[in-house]
């Protein structure tokens, strides 16, 4: 009859090859360190100096434009890693299940860690329809695509936070001239 729980994008089969036990831990081993690392970087984010010069700063002109799509960025990759640490919980509690799990666990693990299986509700009020149809209101993303998405979204906020730091920071030593 099939695998029990959902899986929508892969018609209840799992992405490629069940994994095994072994392969589900090194998976999840590793999820767990890209979570920590990730939830680091981003709380380095959150504190660093530029941003809470942005953030306390009347900005104009294109800085304002910028820093108001940084700020949108940030708060996406908040979202996206909200949604990555659910997944990560949701797959820890299914492996946790048993010592030994069974094939439904492992078919269900191998969707969550390999397949697309994380949705992420859409930022925008009213997304623009897509050129291949109708607007989408959520997204689906595998871990990896996922991951892939924060680290863009985290580089081009830190570059703008970082640029923002250096040019303040080199303006007393320009004042003083």
């Amino acid at each position: 009859m099939g695998v029990a729980g959902s899986f929508p994008s892969f018609a209840g089969r799992p992405p490629g090859p069940v994994m095994d036990r072994e392969e589900a831990d090194r998976a999840l081993a590793r999820l767990g360190a890209e979570h920590e690392a990730i939830e680091t970087s981003l709380l380095a984010l959150q504190d660093h100096a530029g941003r809470r010069l942005l953030e306390g700063a009347e900005l104009t002109g294109v800085t304002r434009e910028r820093w108001a799509a940084t700020e949108q960025s940030i708060t996406r990759l908040w979202g996206y890693f909200d949604a990555y640490a659910g997944a990560l919980s949701e797959a820890r509690e299914i492996r946790a299940r048993r010592r030994h799990p069974n094939r439904e666990d492992l078919a269900a693990l191998t969707e969550l860690l390999r397949g697309e299986s994380v949705t992420v509700a859409n930022p925008g009020a009213v997304p623009p329809p897509s050129a291949d149809g109708p607007a989408r209101l959520s997204e689906r993303f595998s871990l990896q695509e996922l991951v892939a998405r924060m680290n863009e979204l985290y580089a081009r906020s830190l570059d703008m936070v970082v640029a923002s730091d250096s040019v303040w920071s080199a303006l007393p030593a320009r004042i003083d001239l």
